[in-house]
């Protein structure tokens, strides 16, 4: 008995010795809880902050949601633009931002930011569709070229800010046309080259339509059928709108309608 209790205690003194071993160097948090889209959304800034138990260099990846996205390719045929190929990617993240202290190729090396998914060289969403190498690369290329040219992606990483050796803060901005859906930070501290900590979990930000939007995207996804009667009637409705007030005659300077 006396050799089981001292087993013990000798266990439970290394297991407190290696707790702190343990322990994430990383504690952040974000400033907004949520997002709110209305009819008056034009984006937002968010700020991500937090402090590190020890020195090193900090990488912060935001993704938004992953969807399944249909790369097209148009060619010219008799002289009309049409779709001819197309490839459909899996995991594609609705929003995509990389945040550093420092260059990300003076923090790691490429193979281990390619490992971690950190910077757009390194993303590789799934195709669904069995086609060359080269030629999936060239899709995933235009892809990506969209969205950065929408304002979805970063082709050039943020700036980490240190506040002191431990205190750090990074902004964030959200464009007018970010997608619904739940947002996820990963913090990420590199000591020589090495990953050596990051926060315990992803800081999760929820981005939701509120209001009239809200009650539109939900009919859409929820009564599709409805949805598109509603907006044929509404077509309809505009249209006979538009020709009540185009179709009325003019008239002329005494109130009297002038000759066609």
């Amino acid at each position: 008995m006396m050799a089981w209790r001292h087993g013990a205690a000798i266990a439970a003194l290394a297991l407190a010795v290696a707790l702190p071993a343990l322990a994430e160097p990383v504690d952040a948090d974000l400033w907004r809880r949520q997002i709110t889209i209305d009819s008056g959304f034009t984006g937002t800034d968010e700020l991500l902050f937090g402090s590190v138990d020890r020195k090193g260099d900090l990488i912060i990846v935001v993704r938004g949601p992953d969807q399944r996205v249909v790369v097209r390719r148009k060619d010219r045929v008799a002289g009309v633009w049409m779709n001819r190929d197309k490839i459909e990617f899996d995991g594609v993240p609705a929003f995509y931002a990389v945040a550093s202290s420092r260059p990300l190729d003076e923090i790691a090396p490429p193979s281990v930011l390619a490992r971690l998914q950190i910077g757009l060289d390194s993303l590789r969403p799934t195709p669904l569709t069995s086609r060359p190498a080269a030629e999936v690369a060239r899709f995933r290329d235009a892809l990506l070229d969209n969205r950065v040219r929408d304002g979805l992606y970063s082709d050039q990483p943020g700036r980490v800010e240190f506040l002191s050796d431990r205190l750090f803060r990074m902004p964030l901005h959200f464009p007018a046309n970010v997608p619904e859906g739940t947002y996820r930070a990963r913090f990420i501290l590199f000591h020589n080259g090495e990953m050596v900590g990051e926060t315990p979990r992803e800081l999760e930000l929820p981005v939701r339509k509120v209001g009239f939007e809200a009650r539109i995207d939900r009919l859409a996804r929820q009564r599709p059928a409805y949805y598109g009667l509603a907006a044929i009637i509404v077509a309809l409705f505009a249209g006979w709108v538009a020709a009540r007030v185009f179709d009325r005659p003019h008239l002329g300077r005494r109130g009297q309608a002038s000759p066609s």
